[in-house]
């Protein structure tokens, strides 16, 4: 027991010495230099990972702004070429009803000049003589059933 009991005392002054020994007893020069280079050299890294971690940052912040400039640009793109074919689309639609009611008012056409001419007086009468030319409907008179007709055509 008196070993243990040395034993731990042998122990705690020889941490307590390196502790203390040099507030008591004092450093010297190469230790103090050693200890301000390590000092300033763990300060620097330090500021180091700081400034690389806030450009790592800066990077990344400016990626994702990139790609999301990116997607709305996109998204942007796919709006109007989307909205310029449907007005093709729309153009189209309208062009291909107008030459749909052209071609049904030249078929009305046709069938009011063939009918003229089957039977010019049925036309004629309803709506008057003027003298001996019968006065057909839009205008189909004599002059009316030449080449034009109503002038209507198909585009």
């Amino acid at each position: 027991m008196r070993f243990l009991v040395a034993f731990v005392a042998l122990i705690g002054y020889a941490s307590a010495s390196a502790i203390v020994s040099p507030l008591l007893l004092g450093a010297n020069a190469g230790d103090v230099q050693a200890a301000a280079i390590d000092a300033t050299v763990a300060a620097r890294d330090a500021v180091r990972a700081v400034g690389e971690s806030q450009a790592r940052a800066a990077e990344a912040v400016l990626q994702h702004n990139t790609e999301a400039v990116r997607a709305v640009a996109e998204t942007n793109r796919d709006i109007h070429e989307n909205a310029y074919w449907n007005g093709v689309a729309a153009s189209q639609n309208l062009v291909a009803a107008a030459q749909s009611q052209a071609a049904a008012l030249d078929g009305v056409a046709a069938s009011v000049r063939a009918a003229a001419i089957a039977n010019p007086l049925a036309y004629a009468a309803p709506l008057g003589w003027a003298g001996a030319v019968p006065v057909a409907p839009y205008g189909l008179g004599v002059h009316g059933l030449g080449v034009h007709g109503l002038g209507l055509r198909a585009w």
